[in-house]
């Protein structure tokens, strides 16, 4: 492979070695790896390759193999950090079923668009008996000062709207928070949704590493939102956005979007009672 001894010296200068602590060190260095490979010539058959004697020569020797050991080990750090810089954690809907086990609250913070109006809603929910989130304690405060109150152990649902000052009092529990958080959901989402995609990046306010799946909704399904994107933390496995368009194409302002997701938030029991204000219509339905 090298016809000289001036070929194979190129080669170590073109290493780089850092034979640390001093000169001397690295010029012995040199000096016994050039010896090294001027021995295994002496003893190489012509025309047969001389890399075999020349490793041999240069293991016998303590400080050459050092650095050879040291060399190879550099190699291997390098390759096992590089592959693990460009390894991808695996995500699957069925991790984010099992996390929302552990998960009895949440607080929610949405905006909703509607025929060119922008709203803003903060959003408190609770597992209930049945042990999901559909149909369990809820209450919704938007922007414009409406309240919506369900209540489990009330059996009962309040809304109030101040710009007609009435409250309208519902038998049974009629507003819920939806199904997004149940985990038949999200197994309707992988075995139903179409032309799914999953992309992952970073999340652009907090810096952790995300999953995106981004989806579209089967005909029968669709009724205000028929697309949607849905970001998870990888590390948690639970929804961090939301993300739906009132379109099949993704294509303007999303309709509903929430934008802030906290899970298992302290919850005292006044967040699901609501008290009547004076001087408003109370209307039982």
């Amino acid at each position: 492979m090298f016809d000289n001894e001036k070929d194979f010296k190129e080669i170590v200068d073109r290493l780089n070695v850092d034979a640390k602590p001093n000169d001397a060190h690295r010029q012995d260095l040199r000096r016994q790896m050039l010896s090294a490979f001027s021995e295994s010539l002496q003893k190489t058959l012509p025309h047969a390759s001389p890399w075999p004697i020349i490793w041999r020569t240069i293991m016998n020797k303590p400080i050459t193999k050092l650095a050879t050991v040291a060399a190879i080990l550099l190699i291997v750090v390098s390759t096992v950090t590089f592959f693990n810089h460009l390894a991808t954690p695996a995500y699957a809907i069925e991790q984010t079923v099992e996390a929302f086990k552990k998960v009895n609250a949440v607080y929610v913070e949405e905006t909703i668009r509607e025929k060119g109006v922008v709203g803003f809603g903060k959003m408190w929910a609770r597992r209930g008996r049945d042990g999901r989130f559909f149909f369990g304690d809820f209450r919704r405060e938007s922007s414009a000062g409406d309240i919506t109150v369900a209540s489990e152990s009330e059996n009962l649902t309040y809304r109030y709207n101040p710009s007609t000052k009435t409250v309208h009092i519902h038998e049974g529990l009629t507003v819920t928070i939806g199904d997004f958080l149940d985990s038949n959901f999200f197994l309707r989402l992988k075995e139903e949704m179409e032309d799914v995609e999953i992309k992952y990046g970073k999340d652009e306010s907090s810096g952790r590493d995300v999953v995106s799946l981004k989806y579209k909704e089967p005909s029968q399904y669709q009724s205000i939102s028929k697309c949607g994107v849905i970001t998870f933390d990888l590390e948690s496995k639970l929804p961090t956005r939301f993300k739906l368009w009132d379109n099949p194409d993704f294509k303007g302002d999303t309709c509903i979007e929430w934008t802030l997701i906290e899970y298992n938030p302290k919850l005292s029991e006044d967040t699901f009672k609501f008290e009547i204000p004076k001087d408003v219509k109370v209307i039982k339905d």
